[in-house]
């Protein structure tokens, strides 16, 4: 009895030499706080996916661009593409805003301007979200491109978060993939006006909410896509020609009576 006990013993450590590592790699979900307790280590799961994303559709960014808080992203994917890179956000913190406006009671911008809007990790922070969405594609040109991203987890900050933008921000929305569809629809888009990319598995989400970074998961593991456990939601948008979707009831937030956490950009730290 021994012995088979010793081929079998011998059978699964040769099957399993990477075990050992894999075992203790595991351990460290056994935690009541985040990895380097919530620090940025390396690339952020959802922006792993989302320059995967991009890197797919940078073609479509190109002529008058539109990005919200920074140009980077834009002038990074689009390149010589770009004719001209627009800045939008609620206050002018940095010389790359062009255009001070909140996007979900932007009346004010001018309608049908940019060729593509690249609205990255914003939708979950913004309250009214459908209002949102509708001036994403308002600002857009008949035939431009809003890249989209909505996330289905996050970090969670109940007293809000001071980024320097004069607003405290707060999440108000986790999202799926059948909750932006319905989004989408009633701004009036249909299906042949937009397509939606699912990234994420179980491993990839409960990783990245343990501040795992994406160079510590393997290919395998971030990029097998289970729609049952949705990290974050793409969306490719192409604004009709004939595009004419009423505006939306504004929606207003309730906010706590609260001290905001304070965002560092040099240590990428909550303080």
């Amino acid at each position: 009895m021994s012995k088979i006990k010793n081929v079998l013993k011998s059978v699964y450590w040769g099957i399993n030499k990477s075990f050992p590592i894999r075992y203790l790699r595991a351990a460290q979900f056994r935690r009541l706080r985040p990895l380097g307790n919530g620090k940025m280590r390396g690339t952020p799961i959802v922006r792993y996916y989302w320059y995967q994303y991009l890197h797919k559709h940078k073609a479509d960014i190109r002529g008058r661009g539109l990005e919200i808080g920074t140009a980077k992203t834009i002038s990074r994917f689009g390149g010589e593409a770009l004719t001209q890179a627009d800045v939008i956000d609620v206050s002018a913190h940095s010389s790359e805003v062009t255009i001070v406006a909140d996007l979900s009671r932007a009346d004010t911008v001018p309608a049908d301007t940019h060729d593509c809007f690249v609205n990255q990790f914003t939708m979950h922070v913004i309250y009214d979200v459908e209002a949102a969405l509708y001036h994403s594609v308002r600002l857009l040109k008949p035939g431009g491109v809003l890249l989209v991203n909505f996330s289905c987890v996050d970090y969670y900050f109940p007293d809000g978060l001071d980024m320097g933008t004069g607003t405290p921000m707060f999440l108000y929305h986790w999202f799926t993939p059948i909750g932006v569809d319905n989004l989408l629809r009633k701004i009036g888009l249909t299906d042949a006006d937009y397509t939606l990319e699912v990234y994420g598995n179980l491993f990839a989400r409960v990783a990245y909410q343990i501040n795992m970074p994406a160079e510590e998961l393997t290919k395998s593991e971030l990029e097998n896509k289970d729609t049952h456990y949705p990290v974050l939601i793409c969306a490719r948008v192409v604004k009709p020609a004939q595009w004419q979707a009423p505006q939306p009831e504004y929606l207003e937030p309730w906010h706590p009576q609260s001290k905001p956490a304070v965002w560092s950009p040099i240590t990428g730290e909550r303080v």
